[in-house]
């Protein structure tokens, strides 16, 4: 699944600063608690590279060609410095991945901030991964020896502190409850031709959204996984963006791009009607438009251009 297509804007209650760029590190999405983290409204930051309007001056060469080698690098950890609008620098650690189909996002999401963010030192004990809530991050270091296959060797949540007790268990009874390890595992599911190798899944049914799993061997036996939870609100705030970036990109007059986003979500001519206010006619002629700008054929081709 291309998590990247589904409706609406980034929630204000996603409690983890959450940034999406493009591959030249442009902003396409930034949620509430990153614009309150750098005290920026959407405006400032919409459309503008990170290194342009998050980075100090001296850093933007470093953090473009850190963030232009996620790509290809199993590097998903960053380092770095952002300023807010008032000047204050703060010290901040992020998680990176490229996710989704060609051409590929890059889904930031800042897991340790100073002095705004305070981080746990230690956390008393942990629970399946699904049990700490729908934004619970989680990073783990396995074996992938056959006889001790899931292995834990090190556990750290959001903030990075360190689950001692949980090493030596199994990853897969840990986190999922189960006696194997899970059918679309990243590390055996596929046999993919680059690493990392991320999967997107279904939270569990008390939870909302999708995980996005991403594996990466860490040496001879061993492997780290991280899994980030993205909530369904989030998920709408991406095809969102989507939605304007085609729009942007073909031209599209306002009421064209309002007639692709209710095309885009599986609407009938007649629904998009009654929705905007204006005749079916009206919307068949805008769908005529929107199609030739966009080089469709139907609106069911429209698909293509999402996928």
């Amino acid at each position: 699944m291309d998590w990247s297509l589904t409706a609406s804007l980034l929630a204000e209650r996603d409690t983890r600063p959450i940034v999406v760029m493009d591959r030249r590190g442009r902003i396409e999405l930034a949620n509430g608690a990153f614009t309150s983290l750098l005290c920026r409204p959407r405006e400032e930051l919409l459309g503008r590279r990170w290194t342009e309007v998050c980075s100090p001056r001296e850093h933007g060469r470093e953090v473009g060609r850190a963030l232009r080698a996620i790509f290809t690098s199993a590097e998903t950890r960053l380092e770095t410095e952002v300023l807010t609008r008032d000047g204050e620098r703060l010290s901040v650690e992020l998680d990176v991945a490229a996710v989704g189909q060609p051409p590929l996002r890059l889904v930031a999401i800042i897991t340790r901030a100073s002095p705004r963010l305070s981080v746990p030192e230690r956390a008393a004990s942990v629970e399946p991964a699904h049990a700490s809530g729908p934004h619970q991050d989680l990073n783990y270091e396995i074996s992938t020896e056959l006889a001790s296959f899931g292995t834990l060797k090190a556990v750290w949540t959001s903030g990075h502190a360190q689950q001692e007790e949980m090493v030596g268990r199994p990853c897969f009874g840990a986190f999922a409850h189960r006696d194997a390890p899970c059918l679309d595992c990243p590390l055996t599911a596929t046999s993919p031709t680059s690493w990392p190798h991320t999967i997107v899944r279904q939270a569990p049914a008390h939870g909302d959204g999708y995980e996005v799993v991403t594996a990466t061997p860490t040496g001879a036996g061993t492997a780290r996984v991280s899994v980030h939870t993205i909530g369904d609100a989030t998920l709408s705030g991406l095809f969102e963006a989507k939605v304007r970036r085609m729009a942007s990109a073909a031209r599209l007059s306002e009421r064209e791009g309002d007639v692709l986003r209710y095309l885009a979500l599986g609407r009938s001519p007649a629904d998009i009607s009654t929705v905007l206010g204006i005749t079916e006619r009206t919307v068949k002629f805008h769908q005529a438009n929107l199609l030739r700008k966009l080089g469709a054929e139907t609106r069911y081709d429209l698909l293509r251009l999402f996928f």
